[in-house]
């Protein structure tokens, strides 16, 4: 009968967990990207109380949402084929990143929001960062004999400002972000 009692406040503090991370989620679709614990316990149906039991600051909360939500947008930038033409290889990086871009947006407005105020968003967007420059020369090696301005811009074509900037404030479909970016990446790339 303990066991019983246990195993179901274990199911309650998990389910509560849970639900504390899905309306924090929740939020940032609906565009507020910082929340307040009092908005993520309204959204959640519970008490601040219990937020702060399962995250004693909202540093933690966010550290979990990014853990959580990782593997969704981590699939999207993970290139596993280096081959193929230059052509090849830019559509594959592109379609790739605006795949990765459009399945977590909200998440990265949400950071782009919360950049200055928590630590640890900042310190894994800017490790984000580096690990898709790193990706961006693994696929086109190219890169590497340019100048650093090229380089520069090269990274700065194929990021989520540069999308974001498209999509959201020009309007643009995900087609045309696609062949603006892959265009003018190629032609940077291809210029002597």
């Amino acid at each position: 009968m303990e066991n019983e009692k246990k195993d179901g406040r274990i199911k309650r503090s998990e389910r509560s967990r849970q639900a504390i991370i899905d309306a924090m989620l929740e939020s940032m679709e609906q565009g507020c990207y910082m929340p307040t614990a009092q908005q993520v316990a309204d959204q959640a149906g519970i008490s601040i109380r219990t937020v702060f039991r399962h995250f004693s600051e909202m540093e933690l909360l966010y550290k979990e949402i990014n853990e959580a939500q990782r593997p969704n947008y981590e699939i999207h930038f993970a290139l596993q084929d280096f081959s193929g033409t230059l052509e090849q290889r830019i559509a594959r990086i592109v379609d790739g990143r605006i795949a990765g871009f459009v399945q977590v947006h909200h998440l990265i407005r949400a950071t782009h929001a919360l950049f200055w105020r928590s630590q640890i968003i900042k310190d894994n967007y800017q490790k984000t960062q580096k690990t898709l420059r790193l990706l961006l020369f693994k696929m086109l090696p190219e890169l590497k004999d340019k100048d650093s301005q090229t380089q520069e811009l090269a990274d700065a074509l194929t990021s989520f400002d540069f999308f974001e900037r498209l999509y959201t404030f020009q309007d643009l479909s995900i087609q045309e972000c696609t062949s603006i970016i892959s265009n003018k990446l190629t032609q940077l790339i291809a210029s002597p």
